[in-house]
This record gives structure tokens, sequence and C-alpha cells, in this order.
């Protein structure tokens, strides 16, 4: 069972709604969470999806085959460690 320690990564969606891709995650049984953007990811402080580097070839294939125009980094550490840097 994955915990919030194991988000690693994080997907940033372009011009697509996040709600809507994140319901389409949770539908394939992939854990993942909806956090600010850390500002080393962006500039702003919009919503992205975190989810477990373990899952990036599921999620890719998923948004790949959907049309989500998106883009996958790693973290050095989970999330949280990435939030509390700024």
């Amino acid at each position: 069972m994955k915990t919030t320690l194991d988000l690693n990564s994080v997907l940033v969606i372009k011009n697509q709604k996040l709600i809507q891709i994140k319901m389409l995650i949770d539908n394939n049984n992939i854990f993942s969470k909806i956090y600010p953007a850390p500002k080393t990811i962006l500039e702003s402080c919009a919503p992205l999806i975190s989810f477990c580097s373990e899952d990036t070839d599921e999620i890719s294939n998923l948004l790949d085959k959907s049309g989500v125009d998106y883009y996958i980094k790693h973290l050095e550490k989970d999330i949280i460690q990435e939030l509390l840097k700024n």
C-alpha cells in the first residue's frame, strides 16, 4: 500500500482540467494526490498531481491514450519534502 511519502513524481498538466485527469488516474487504481506546485517545479502555486515514480509508465500510457498534454518531473525526495524546501 502506497502512502504520501511514496509520492516522488509530479504530473504537470497543460490546458486540461486537473480534476478530470485525477479521476481518470483514480479510476485506474493509481494512488495520487493533488498538491500546490513547489517553487522548484513551477513559479506559480498552480495545483499538480503527485504520484509514485513506479507508476510513471502506467500514467504515461493512460494519458497518451487520452490525448492529454502533460509532462512529468521526478523529485529528489517525496512531495512533502519538496514543498518544505520553499
